[in-house]
């Protein structure tokens, strides 16, 4: 394509697939043999083939869905992302993808990669942000993130069955936003999940998740009232499981040591879509204490080597059972990532991503991170 913004860019494609599952599998660019057919991810490729097992696997066939990438060309030495025209290419390369989108009309885009996240929804980081439905730049239409078959060929196979799980969910959700169910995902479920509970305003531009949609049953802004009842209810059902996780200044790590003021707030949840927020300060220091010393079974998310050490540090005691989700994730599944966004898109991805809020609503941030710790365990 003679305008493509890429030096020495090469080839040209053509979209493949009928698309009958509402499902846009959508990759980066062109590769050799994609460059030579003029079409997107082929069988014979090295990332095609990843990416025609994973179909395959799943019990789904090729035609079933519809194939395009970001960049309609094949970029020098098949360098995208992170190269100084990336951002060009790929604005260059949206109007063609809307053109796609208009013409064939998925429910769900599967964005493989990095460069087809950031294309779609303006969300980067794919193995924490990979795996939840978000509103994408086509109004109506749900994005969801997988790692791109080029990634599992280069020395990580254990996330096939990653990248097989998002295809499943992205032609579950497709489903059910169509009225029916697909295997094992039922539409009773995913209903509520989409219009109740995935519901995110898109500002300033398409793309952006920057305000979250809040449960009332989180508690941002605690009073001393608000704080004590919380602990109150808690504290009536002894057998009833608390989350709780703490937050610390930025660039702590869990191989320091602990240090005076090394903590600035605590987040508890008993119940999902439920959590109180809570600044490391008095009096909400004392009923923090009073919460964790409670008989409840506890769980945090890698509590036993960051969080309980700088507990311990200020004299809380931690009474009742306790669990570590991130230890018994390493366990259950060790080849791959232990972060708490990864592990709650297999659980609960209704949720939706949220590390991204970490500095624009860290109240939100705290408590999402304790409720998911809840419904993860």
């Amino acid at each position: 394509m003679a305008d493509c913004p890429i030096p020495g860019a090469r080839g040209s494609l053509q979209p493949e697939g009928s698309g009958a599952n509402g499902v846009l599998l959508l990759g980066e660019a062109l590769g050799d043999h994609e460059r030579e057919d003029g079409l997107p991810f082929r069988p014979q490729a090295p990332a095609g083939s990843v990416l025609e097992r994973a179909i395959r696997r799943c019990g789904f066939s090729r035609p079933q869905f519809v194939l395009w990438n970001v960049v309609p060309t094949q970029p020098p030495r098949n360098f995208l992302e992170g190269a100084p025209y990336e951002d060009e290419a790929i604005a260059w390369g949206l109007p063609q993808c809307d053109d796609i989108v208009q013409r064939f009309q998925p429910r769900v885009v599967l964005c493989l990669g990095n460069v087809a996240l950031r294309a779609a929804t303006g969300l980067s980081n794919i193995l924490t942000t990979r795996g939840y439905p978000v509103p994408s730049r086509w109004p109506g239409v749900y994005a969801i993130g997988a790692p791109h078959p080029s990634f599992l060929r280069r020395g990580a196979m254990a996330y096939l069955g990653v990248l097989m799980h998002d295809i499943r969910f992205a032609a579950a959700l497709s489903a059910c936003i169509y009225g029916q169910p697909i295997g094992a995902w039922d539409v009773d479920f995913w209903s509520p999940v989409l219009w109740r509970q995935v519901r995110y305003r898109i500002v300033p531009e398409p793309g952006v998740l920057s305000d979250p949609y809040v449960p009332e049953g989180y508690i941002l802004y605690a009073t001393e009232e608000r704080a004590e009842e919380f602990l109150q209810t808690v504290a009536a059902e002894p057998s009833r499981l608390i989350a709780y996780d703490i937050e610390t200044p930025m660039g702590k790590r869990e191989d320091e040591e602990v240090e005076d003021e090394d903590i600035t707030s605590i987040q508890f949840s008993a119940q999902r879509d439920t959590g109180i927020f809570l600044p490391w300060r008095e009096p909400f220091r004392d009923i923090a204490r009073r919460l964790l010393e409670l008989p409840n079974p506890k769980v945090g998310a890698n509590n036993w080597r960051f969080d309980d050490p700088r507990l311990r540090a200020y004299g809380c005691v931690i009474n009742g059972e306790s669990h570590d989700l991130r230890w018994a994730w390493k366990h259950f599944q060790p080849d791959l990532s232990g972060a708490l966004q990864f592990i709650a898109s297999f659980y609960c991805p209704e949720l939706g991503p949220w590390i991204h809020l970490d500095r624009s609503h860290p109240q939100f941030y705290g408590i999402r991170d304790a409720d998911a710790t809840l419904r993860c365990l």
